[in-house]
């Protein structure tokens, strides 16, 4: 009996467990419509739209990794949508303390929610620049985090819009690369519920069975196995 017992609570598990999330990753250093200069001191700002298909989950973690030369950082401006989420990644660093925001010339960064935080003062903290004066590392967003932005919980396909502003007229950015990094979490199918269910209910029958099997009267009113 033990041993149906177990058996059918492992199969109760088994078929109650979701399989395991998948990552998904993805660059993209080409084929910008805007081209890659984002506009000089110019509030139209640069744009580029990508599109997601054929994923399968919804959005469990999500990171954005942001290649950005030359220009001033402290003159940029930069969010990205999808769906309903929405999250500013930068928001001219190093400003309002400094009028025009730290000079450094570019990023080479990931923005996580598990990055250090930060990002618009890092300057106050321990940083590190690449041989082209990029700030490195991985921070958190200049703005809310991703969770907080809406992101997760999300359907991954669709599309995705990165969007930058220039304020000042003070060095041209350019556009190297972006790119998405996502944990995506299986949605379980109604059948395997159903199936976990069902399951559920042959193992509660099962005991429930023998229990009652189990107890019977004896000539002394008590019972015994």
């Amino acid at each position: 009996m033990k041993s149906k017992l177990v058996l059918s609570a492992a199969l109760g598990l088994a078929l109650a467990s979701p399989a395991p999330a998948a990552l998904f990753s993805t660059n993209w250093s080409s084929g910008f419509v805007n081209g890659t200069i984002i506009p000089d001191g110019n509030l139209s700002g640069w744009s580029d739209t990508r599109t997601l298909a054929g994923l399968d989950g919804t959005i469990g973690d999500i990171s954005v990794t942001l290649s950005l030369a030359n220009g001033w950082n402290g003159d940029l401006y930069a969010y990205l949508t999808h769906g309903s989420g929405f999250t500013v990644l930068l928001n001219r660093v190093g400003t309002p303390g400094l009028t025009y925001g730290y000079a450094d010339t570019g990023f080479a960064i990931t923005l996580s929610d598990a990055g250090t935080p930060g990002l618009h003062n890092y300057q106050s903290g321990p940083y590190s620049l690449n041989g082209n004066g990029q700030l490195t590392g991985t921070w958190q967003p200049d703005g809310v985090g991703f969770a907080a932005g809406g992101f997760v919980g999300l359907d991954p396909n669709g599309t995705w819009t990165l969007f930058i502003v220039d304020y000042e007229t003070e060095g041209v950015t350019l556009v190297s690369s972006w790119g998405l990094d996502m944990t995506l979490v299986p949605i379980p199918e109604v059948e395997t519920w159903i199936a976990a269910a069902l399951a559920g209910l042959f193992g509660a029958c099962w005991v429930n069975r023998q229990v009652w099997r189990g107890v019977k009267p004896n000539s002394g009113g008590e019972s015994k196995a």
